[in-house]
């Protein structure tokens, strides 16, 4: 049976390695609320996890529109997502068959077609895209993409039900910040504002929530 690994040999597996940085896969969120109503500015990374009621299911910003020393964030790519505020499956109603109408395809199509994303650092701005559409959200809901499905089905022999599913996202090629990336260094002001020149309503009237997404690369101290 081999002896027991040296001291000087274990050092290759500490987690502690005085100024050596980590990369992980990581992603910087954001998600807030969007009135029923619609508004014209909605900005994102500025109200960190404890403040103003954020939890980690609603941003992972450590600080208020900056990252924390030593830690740097590299972007490639940027995508929103969008909740509509209801369910995405239109009610049934087995004795009238008619079923209630859902707008939860025409919420997520009020708002791709419609506002700009700007991202901005320190004190100029990096990019600015319109519609939001533009920005796609790499993972969605599988198995109701595209149009609402409508179909009968017969539950009783003389009774039949309406089932439909009312589901749509947005879609297409992530924006990747191809060919240059961009570096955000610790304590480095920045911020993303989705911008409407008026306020797109939803058609269902609901209040949705909506959430920009930084996917990238976290460098950060080991320990």
């Amino acid at each position: 049976m081999p002896g027991p690994v040296s001291f000087q040999d274990a050092q290759q597996y500490t987690v502690n390695r005085s100024q050596e940085y980590e990369v992980t896969r990581q992603s910087l969120y954001d998600f807030q609320s969007y009135a029923g109503a619609g508004q014209t500015s909605l900005t994102f990374f500025q109200i960190p996890i404890g403040q103003g009621g954020k939890t980690l299911a609603d941003t992972n910003m450590e600080l208020a529109g900056q990252l924390p020393a030593p830690k740097f964030f590299l972007i490639e790519s940027i995508e929103i997502q969008f909740f509509p505020g209801e369910n995405p499956v239109i009610a049934t109603n087995a004795v009238n068959d008619d079923a209630v109408v859902s707008n939860f395809s025409n919420d997520v199509y009020a708002l791709a077609k419609s506002g700009s994303l700007t991202l901005f650092i320190g004190s100029k701005t990096y990019l600015q895209e319109a519609p939001l559409g533009r920005f796609p959200p790499k993972t969605r809901l599988d198995g109701m993409y595209g149009a609402a499905i409508d179909t009968k089905q017969a539950i009783a022999a003389a009774n039949v039900a309406e089932l439909a599913m009312d589901y749509a996202q947005m879609a297409g090629r992530p924006y990747f910040l191809d060919p240059y990336k961009i570096l955000l260094a610790p304590t480095q002001n920045f911020n993303v504002t989705l911008q409407w020149p008026t306020a797109v309503g939803l058609p269902s009237t609901n209040a949705a929530r909506i959430g920009v997404v930084l996917d990238g690369v976290l460098y950060r101290l080991s320990q």
